[in-house]
């Protein structure tokens, strides 16, 4: 199922308030965006499959932990692409961020996210350079 989630009601209001929020370095708002057991998992593809992964963060404190280090980078996020895959919603991104020389990087990712009750229960991401040979299923 594919539809224009920036312009019809759906599960990417929270997302819009994560990428703004880590644009903005507002932490209080990224966190609260996130369900109280909210899980974040890196996920790395090959040949459009999952190929690993490895849990970031699970629970309110290691999400806000997470998270700090994100904004503490600096970083610059915007959706460029959404659709629906079944109950997840797909996001792609653009970014970019300081470097740990102090130079900016660029690059983009993949969020797959579970939205319940406005909050994100889940977020699997992989980052352009991770998804290997293939692409997952998404189509952004």
């Amino acid at each position: 199922m594919t539809a224009d989630l920036h312009t019809s009601p759906t599960p990417i209001e929270p997302v819009r308030r994560l990428l703004a929020a880590i644009t903005d370095g507002d932490l209080e708002t990224a966190a609260r965006v996130f369900a109280d057991a909210a899980r974040i998992i890196r996920v790395r593809y090959a040949d459009g499959r999952a190929c690993g992964g490895r849990t970031l963060a699970v629970g309110s404190d290691e999400i806000r932990a997470w998270l700090a280090e994100i904004i503490s980078r600096e970083v610059s996020v915007e959706a460029t692409g959404s659709h629906l895959e079944g109950a997840s919603l797909v996001v792609r991104t653009a970014w970019s961020m300081r470097g740990f020389d102090g130079e900016r990087v660029h690059s983009s990712s993949l969020g797959v996210y579970d939205v319940v009750d406005g909050r994100i229960a889940l977020l699997r991401a992989t980052s352009s350079e991770e998804e290997g040979a293939g692409r997952p299923i998404a189509r952004v």
